[in-house]
């Protein structure tokens, strides 16, 4: 008896990591999470053109050069940020959002294409 409530908590808790990774990807959530994150520098549409993003010259999410990032990379730089000639251009969000979210949000930025 006490291994099968074992197994139906193991049950329990995959089925609720699925429902939560689901949830960390839906398009919506990504959506919002670009807007609240992201947005003040990349424009709502991605295209960088925001006070913030002329300044900063942000990359045209739009355009082929970006669309034709590896995931990974995108990913890279939502987690860790980056920095031009020791400045940093683009800040870390590894404390504020997942992996799995930042899966989202790459995935977002893929509907941007021109």
């Amino acid at each position: 008896m006490k291994n099968v409530r074992l197994l139906a908590s193991i049950a329990a808790g995959a089925v609720l990591l699925s429902a939560t990774a689901l949830a960390q990807t839906d398009p919506k959530k990504a959506e919002r999470a670009f807007k609240a994150k992201c947005a003040s520098c990349h424009g709502q549409t991605g295209k960088g053109d925001t006070d913030k993003g002329k300044e900063l010259k942000v990359e045209d999410m739009t355009a082929a050069k970006y669309q034709s990032k590896k995931d990974a990379d995108l990913k890279k730089a939502i987690l860790e940020g980056f920095k031009v000639d020791g400045k940093e251009v683009m800040p870390s969000f590894k404390d504020e959002i997942t992996p799995e979210q930042a899966d989202a949000l790459v995935k977002y930025t893929r509907s941007f294409k021109k």
